[in-house]
């Protein structure tokens, strides 16, 4: 370096340049290391304190009138003294994406000038008092954007232009609501957020509009959860029409509409199993982190009972007779455990005698209101009692070879059925034969129930639609279909029975 300012007539000694770089490259460091110390240092501030509030601006160290005359002119473009002050401040809470557009921030930016705002001009009412981030996030329904305490075509303008940014009437009003609903996006728009906080609007929607959709469900149904690994599955076809369908690994019960699209959700269970239907429409759903039976409204999700509590240990399986009574299948204390509409025990089947003895059970099923099939799972066979717990026979299986099978494929005109080697449900159909779900082969068995004869099958193992991997639970419709959920996700497979 210092031949090269030699060159250029500079009259350096052989190490005064060397000093010269040096000392400039120290100068430069230090700069740099002081501009990194002061931001630490700022961070350092404001870390952990929240969302830092831009209220004062005009920095005097307190937020009043004159922070607000600022604000006015800075972002609404008006005399701060025309401004009605507690509309835009209502309006604020209400849309808070509205105030993010006008100010290019959030809002939780501005908690104590909106403070100073509802304590100076008194527009703090009974529902919108003291301002937090939390209460911001949480806020109720929004529907009505014009604050004319009524949601009509209005709110639905004023949604329309915050929110979706287009003419209202350029909207699909019927194909948005459907989709904000089913939890799907519009016009590449996420809509989870509509349905937590525009509950009324969507039901004008619905209503002005014709839409013939199902009103939102209510906040405690709110879907927020995918499912995991669907479990046993329910359904009130004198009710709602709904299917219902347990998931003990996010913890809930997952409420499908009549044509299986997922639209609710009842959340803080803990391994929830068994599920079925009384006749009031309850939903009964065995709770296996809680060792009890809970009985759930579908109207809303509220907890309407507990039963069970100390008599069940693991509730796999809910099965109700004509009578009202409700069979437990408890897979840990290998029993069927027997109660009446009022929730009382009756009776514990499966230990009565060695013959009749249970070895993890996984299902029960009531066959011509006459006996009681249980699904014995270690022992390969099924159970039969009458309806007082009395051991009546068993029903095994030893499997069938296929019928004009090709010896160059393998493959069998009529293909053979496994022997049972891991049952997991039973279902009787409208012909009240018997179907037995097998997990480990991956196929749904049918017998006579009255003497154990192979009548033929459905399903088979893969990953691919229309097969089956993890196959839990099956569900035979009156319509001839079968309805089959597959533990390892979101899958529902639907047959049409043979």
């Amino acid at each position: 370096m210092s031949q090269h300012l030699q060159k250029q007539g500079c009259n350096t000694g052989p190490h005064h340049g060397a000093r010269i770089i040096h000392f400039a490259n120290g100068l430069v460091v230090q700069a740099i290391t002081g501009i990194f110390l002061l931001l630490l240092l700022a961070w350092m501030q404001l870390a952990g304190a929240g969302p830092f509030d831009r209220s004062d601006l005009n920095h005097d160290n307190s937020v009043d009138s004159l922070d607000l005359e600022i604000f006015s002119y800075q972002y609404l473009d008006q005399d701060w003294e025309t401004v009605n002050w507690c509309q835009f401040y209502r309006s604020s809470i209400q849309n808070e994406k509205n105030f993010r557009r006008l100010t290019s921030d959030r809002i939780e930016r501005y908690l104590e000038l909106l403070n100073y705002i509802a304590l100076s001009y008194n527009c703090q009412t009974a529902d919108l008092q003291s301002l937090s981030t939390e209460s911001i996030l949480q806020s109720a329904d929004k529907s009505d954007l014009s604050n004319d305490q009524v949601v009509d075509l209005a709110d639905l303008v004023i949604f329309s232009t915050n929110y979706l940014e287009t003419y209202w009437e350029a909207v699909d009003w019927c194909l948005f609501y459907e989709n904000t609903l089913a939890g799907l996006d519009y016009e590449g728009q996420r809509t989870r957020y509509f349905l937590k906080h525009f509950g009324q609007l969507l039901s004008f929607i619905n209503e002005y509009f014709y839409c013939g959709g199902e009103e939102p469900p209510p906040t405690a149904l709110l879907l927020e959860n995918t499912p995991k690994f669907l479990a046993r599955i329910a359904d009130a076809p004198y009710f709602t029409g709904d299917y219902y369908i347990t998931d003990p690994k996010i913890g809930s019960l997952f409420i499908y509409d009549a044509s299986l699209v997922l639209k609710a959700e009842i959340k803080g269970l803990n391994k929830p199993l068994g599920v079925a239907v009384d006749s009031r429409g309850y939903i009964l759903v065995g709770n296996n982190g809680r060792d009890n039976i809970e009985v759930y409204d579908p109207a809303n999700g509220d907890l309407v009972t507990v039963f069970a509590e100390g008599l069940v240990k693991m509730p796999t399986a809910i099965t109700l007779d004509s009578l009202g009574n409700i069979y437990v299948t408890d897979s840990l204390s290998n029993s069927v455990q027997v109660f009446d509409s009022a929730y009382n025990q009756l009776r514990v089947i499966g230990k009565s005698s060695a013959r009749g003895a249970l070895h993890f059970p996984t299902d029960t099923e009531i066959v011509a209101n006459m006996e009681v099939f249980v699904a014995d799972q270690v022992n390969n066979r099924i159970q039969v009692y009458d309806l007082d717990g009395k051991w009546l026979r068993s029903i095994t299986f030893d499997g069938t070879p296929g019928e004009n099978c090709s010896w160059m494929t393998g493959v069998c005109e009529i293909p053979g059925a496994p022997p049972f080697t891991r049952l997991q449900a039973l279902e009787t159909d409208s012909f009240g034969r018997l179907h037995v779900l097998d997990n480990f082969g991956a196929k749904v068995l049918i017998f006579n129930p009255a003497d154990g004869s192979f009548l033929g099958s459905y399903g088979e193992y893969g990953l691919e639609a229309g097969f089956l991997r993890v196959p839990m639970d099956v569900l035979v419709s009156d319509s001839g279909t079968a309805i089959v959920t597959s533990g390892d996700g979101d899958r529902i497979e639907v047959y049409a029975v043979p």
